[in-house]
């Protein structure tokens, strides 16, 4: 059984939830699993839950909300419990916009992604009230060379260990928001405590252009090539994140959005036992 103030990290062995556990004390942690979903004592002690899983059809024609989603699987176990709810939502519940998005911003949804977490965020609202705390997400990143994963990140990743090269089927000018999973474990940490309510855009509200970052990769890499197969402006999107600043102070500055991502090049290298060059490459961009 979970000690009394107790926060439920479901969905424990996720990328995000990994860091946040590593952020958080041993003690105040109760990690769980799907397999656990239906354990009678799952929520016993329990002050507050972190969800950090999602269904592997999540996106696709075959989800089905009342039956697949966690979230709202979790949502129904609590009941009327005066227990908390950390939701982990997304960006893309955002309609495309020029500015950077705001917790008020027009909702538009333009892939079955964000239509199922759109529709996961009004069920929980249903269920919970303000017991619920909803976080947007930007683009988290970091070491992401696992079996399967689809992430941007991910896919950098793989072709440069793989080709040497990273491949974009779009412009290197287009502009996102990156923010470190480490950074975003230390802020769900914070809001893990004392969940606020109501919806937090949670990214550095640094609008990166994509090609900066795949090349700063390269360099701590120490090799490798940026191809760019095709012009296409396509998915820029920065968050306003002026409610999180105003409640946890500064998020993350440009040199650390570098630092950290020739510290995963570096990373990726040593995992591979690249032999070390006594003269690095200058990290170039090509356009083909």
């Amino acid at each position: 059984m979970a000690e009394p103030g107790q926060i439920l990290l479901f969905g424990a062995g996720s990328f995000i939830a990994q860091a946040l556990q590593a952020a958080l004390p041993a003690a105040l942690v109760r990690p769980a699993s799907h397999a656990e979903l239906d354990r009678p004592d799952l929520l016993d002690g329990i002050a507050t839950v972190v969800n950090c899983a999602k269904h592997p059809a999540i996106g696709s024609a075959h989800y089905e909300l009342a039956t697949m989603d966690p979230d709202l699987a979790l949502a129904r176990r609590i009941g009327e419990r005066p227990i908390r709810y950390v939701m982990l939502s997304s960006r893309k519940v955002y309609a495309p916009a020029d500015a950077p998005l705001a917790e008020t911003a027009a909702l538009g949804p333009q892939d079955g992604y964000g239509r199922h977490k759109l529709a996961a965020e009004e069920a929980l609202r249903a269920e919970l009230g303000e017991r619920l705390t909803i976080l947007r997400l930007a683009n988290i990143f970091g070491d992401e060379r696992w079996p399967g994963r689809r992430t941007f990140l991910a896919l950098v990743l793989n072709r440069l260990a793989e080709t040497g090269t990273i491949r974009f089927d779009m412009s290197p000018f287009v502009a996102r928001d990156f923010l470190p999973v480490a950074r975003c474990a230390a802020l769900l940490a914070r809001i893990a405590r004392e969940p606020p309510g109501g919806v937090l855009n949670i990214g550095s509200g640094i609008g990166l252009p994509t090609g900066r970052l795949a090349l700063w990769i390269i360099e701590g890499f120490g090799r490798g090539e940026l191809v760019v197969a095709r012009p296409d402006e396509t998915d820029s999107f920065v968050l306003d994140v002026a409610r999180l600043q105003a409640a946890y102070g500064p998020v993350c500055s440009l040199a650390e959005l570098a630092e950290t991502c020739r510290a995963i090049g570096r990373r990726l290298a040593d995992s591979l036992a690249a032999p070390a060059s006594s003269q690095p490459v200058e990290p170039r961009a090509t356009a083909r």
